[in-house]
């Protein structure tokens, strides 16, 4: 599964190759100078015939309470819930339900997927690893803004996940490009890649250290927007001048989605979404209902959003992205499409830092389906495009 593995498969198969896009106006088409497979970090395969089956599992946050730096940081309750001997019922239990239910051919872990304050000592990440581990399937991850905070610093963190039999990541040309763990991975079914999967980090970790190459403001920086720039023009030039389709992760949410959501009546005066009378109105929760557009999902919590300019979304569309993923507001889970590219909060996939609802228990969101919300996000890739699906776990209402 790794790259070297990749290459050396690559080398034995065609060079045909699925996109979709707009095509180059040139008379004739050059052979390409690279292959997909050598413009891609990494290759998992994927049998033909079928949909590929991507699963996302976003801010599983595992708190270990018994590490807690200071005195009174937690409540009495969550230091008791969150002790490092329950992780299998807060997290391992939802998230084997739903990898045993999906059945993915690819698993993404978008970010805040341990709280680094809780795990000075790495035991946390190291019992993460070794759950994924045991799914034997490929797995990847973005960083969310929590991730970094352990004392063993970035750099060991990097090396854990890189070093783990099924998981690809890369921690990146940390001298040319921000953030850590800015790659790709590329879906080939026979002998064509059909899908290119891009993860990214979106910054905003609580403490900023540019040693380690973590900033503490949310969102994309000049060096990763050039990255990606560049390597969507090598991924087009190596598919004979046409954009590959994608998908992508970050951890944190664009403003695109809040665009998605106002033709379900999401209004919202910190972020200038307005009425259609043009008043900012008040924001409320709502549930999308089912519809044939695919959209789905519940929003909560309002949120603020990176990529506030749009830049990155216009990059989305001129390069034929089917769709970008994210977390980092654990209430919400919409899917919804702007201007042609679907955005999609992940449905949160543990109960770690959450809080009590309306019934006194531990376990988080006040539901608008009458239930607690945990489980994780089932995409479909294939002929008939980008399909979501909420997977929601049958124990998300027990402790």
């Amino acid at each position: 599964m790794k790259k070297a593995l990749a290459v050396l498969l690559a080398g034995m198969l065609g060079c045909s190759i699925c996109g979709c896009g707009t095509k180059d106006d040139n008379k004739e088409q050059e052979e390409p100078k690279e292959k997909m497979e050598e413009v891609v970090d990494f290759v998992i395969d994927v049998p033909q015939g079928r949909d590929a089956v991507v699963l996302q599992l976003t801010d599983i946050q595992i708190i270990d309470s018994s590490q807690k730096r200071t005195e009174g940081r937690l409540p009495a309750w969550s230091t008791e819930w969150w002790k490092p001997e329950n992780v299998e019922v807060r997290a391992f239990n939802h998230m084997r339900e739903i990898v045993n239910r999906v059945k993915p051919d690819l698993i993404v872990l978008s970010g805040d997927n341990v709280y680094g304050e809780f795990d000075d000592s790495g035991t946390m990440i190291q019992r993460l690893i070794a759950e994924m581990e045991s799914y034997k399937i490929p797995w990847t991850l973005t960083f969310g803004n929590h991730d970094n905070e352990t004392r063993k610093g970035i750099e060991w963190t990097c090396e854990q996940y890189a070093s783990a039999e099924h998981c690809m990541f890369k921690r990146g040309p940390i001298d040319t490009v921000e953030g850590n763990g800015n790659f790709t991975v590329g879906i080939r079914q026979g002998d064509k890649i059909t899908e290119v999967v891009w993860l990214m980090d979106s910054n905003g970790h609580t403490e900023s250290d540019r040693d380690q190459n973590m900033f503490s403001k949310a969102g994309l920086y000049e060096g990763q927007i050039e990255w990606f720039t560049q390597t969507s023009e090598r991924l087009k030039a190596a598919n004979k001048g046409v954009s590959p389709k994608s998908i992508g992760f970050f951890h944190h949410p664009m403003r695109a989605i809040g665009d998605g959501m106002q033709k379900y009546g999401y209004v919202s005066a910190q972020n200038d979404f307005y009425t259609p009378d043009g008043d900012y109105g008040i924001f409320k929760p709502f549930v999308i209902p089912e519809n044939e557009a695919g959209d789905s999902g519940s929003m909560i919590l309002d949120c603020g959003y990176i990529d506030s300019d749009y830049a990155f979304h216009k990059l989305l569309k001129q390069y034929g992205c089917e769709g970008w993923f994210f977390g980092h507001v654990h209430e919400n889970s919409t899917s919804v499409t702007h201007e042609g590219v679907r955005y999609t909060f992940g449905l949160k996939a543990a109960r770690y830092d959450t809080w009590t609802n309306t019934n006194g228990r531990e376990g988080g969101k006040v539901s608008l389906i009458g239930r607690d919300e945990v489980g994780g996000t089932k995409i479909l890739l294939g002929e008939e495009g980008l399909r979501v699906q909420i997977e929601y776990c049958e124990e998300g209402t027990t402790l």
